[in-house]
């Protein structure tokens, strides 16, 4: 009798057990999708946590937890609780491709999000998002024609999606149609006003097409938006850069550095500025800049070239031959590295390495006005007079107002026996360069006489 009193004993605890675990594990299901609901993501993940202990075999639990996941920016985390909802059968819910899609994207592997975005369009026909981010896809791979037909897809079924708008102007603004982009960035415009972007898009669609009263506006309208929004104050200085107004250039460029989080290449910014210290002789600035530049980005050709040419300017050879063989290590086809090292070759009497420079110069950029000149000079001091000469009229074809062009050539001329050409030359080389009468007026006279 006791042994029969102790097993249904036991029996009841064990009935009472089970009933607790049912009725926690419904409860705490409740729960986390309460805590979800109400946007208090990491009590979901916790009570979620616990709910799957108990009920592992639960797809829409591992669903649900993936959304808390996913809401908190745990993407890793929130993948795998849909790859193991969709395992074990749930395959019911498109948001959760959609967001399958949007992790695959953020991963940079874009084939596998495409597939995740068609098939929750295929799921939900009016799935505007998914035919947005088809677009998008589409617009990295540089397919305008198909990112077009998705983007207009989604308007067909939501008129009123600003994004799909936005998205439509950048394609236009590819195409160099900056018309049709603005009409397009407008009707965003229109139905969200509050967003940064697409005023600055706007703006620099009408910088495009050369209309700086409206680009100014625009940016502007921007920055009222959010005051800290390095973009627009970069868009402006490059605005005030082509205006020739150089201190508001500066200005803009100081502060888009100074801003945070503008999506900005500070290094490029450095560059720019820098370039516009240039402009106002402000050379110790630019300097300043250049280095900072460097220090941001080692690889920054831009800026390795603009202090070369000023370290050679300031007579400091060896350090400007560095920087242009820097350059030249990271870009081979920088023509303006090849011309100016090559220069330096020349200066050093290394005549077999200025004119390898040189050529490589002349290869990658025809119209380097610099290049031509210096291999000119190469030839010249060759004593190979014809082909020199080939260079240096190229040279004065693409820019009439090289006068460091005409010593040479007319010496050329001169030993070629083309006498009325070389004085034409001595005579406009003298003109620019009052300082060389004394050695070209004998030849000029010589050749004037025959």
């Amino acid at each position: 009798m006791r042994i029969k009193l102790l097993l249904l004993a036991a029996a009841l605890i064990f009935v009472s057990n089970l009933t607790y675990s049912f009725d926690s594990t419904r409860v705490t299901f409740a729960e986390a999708m309460d805590a979800l609901n109400a946007e208090e993501y990491e009590t979901a993940v916790d009570l979620f946590t616990k709910y799957l202990k108990i009920s592992s075999g639960h797809d829409e639990g591992y669903y649900q937890r993936g959304n808390a996941y996913y809401e908190l920016k745990q993407y890793d985390k929130a993948l795998t609780d849909y790859s193991w909802a969709y395992n074990m059968g749930f395959k019911k819910d498109e948001v959760m491709f959609f967001r399958m899609g949007m992790i695959y994207k953020n991963n940079k592997d874009y084939m596998t999000a495409l597939e995740y975005f068609k098939t929750a369009a295929e799921m939900d026909k009016k799935y505007t998002a998914a035919f947005l981010e088809m677009g998008n896809l589409s617009m990295l791979a540089e397919d305008y024609n198909k990112a077009s037909e998705y983007y207009n897809t989604a308007l067909s079924l939501d008129p009123n999606y600003p994004e799909v708008y936005f998205s439509l102007g950048e394609i236009y603004m590819r195409s160099a149609n900056y018309g049709d982009a603005i009409t397009n960035y407008e009707k965003a415009i229109q139905l969200d006003s509050a967003n940064l972007k697409y005023y600055y898009n706007l703006g620099m669609a009408y910088n495009n097409l050369k209309d700086t009263l409206n680009t100014i506006k625009y940016l502007n309208k921007a920055l009222k938006l959010d005051p800290g929004y390095g973009l627009a104050y970069y868009g402006l200085a490059t605005v005030y850069n082509s205006l020739g107004d150089y201190p508001k250039s500066i200005e803009n460029y100081t502060k888009a550095i100074n801003s945070k989080g503008s999506g900005l290449m500070p290094y490029f910014v450095y560059t720019e500025r820098g370039m516009v210290y240039l402009k106002m002789k402000e050379l110790s600035s630019a300097m300043k800049d250049f280095d900072f530049a460097i220090k941001l980005n080692v690889n920054d050709t831009d800026s390795y070239l603009e202090r070369g040419k000023l370290l050679l300017a300031s007579g400091q050879d060896t350090a400007a031959f560095e920087d242009f063989t820097k350059v030249i290590s990271l870009d081979g086809q920088n023509s303006q590295a090849y011309a100016y090292r090559g220069n330096l070759y020349l200066e050093r009497g290394q005549i077999d390495l200025a004119e390898s420079d040189l050529r490589k110069a002349v290869t990658f950029n025809p119209n380097d006005t610099l290049a031509l000149f210096q291999l000119g000079n190469v030839l010249y001091a060759k004593d190979d007079y014809q082909n020199a000469l080939n260079y240096y009229i190229k040279a004065l074809n693409i820019n009439p107002k090289y006068s460091d062009v005409f010593e040479n050539r007319g010496i050329c001329y001169y030993n070629l026996g083309f006498y009325k050409l070389a004085a034409a030359d001595f005579e406009a080389a003298m003109r620019y360069k009052p300082e060389l009468k004394e050695k070209l007026q004998p030849l000029y006279i010589d050749a004037k006489s025959k």
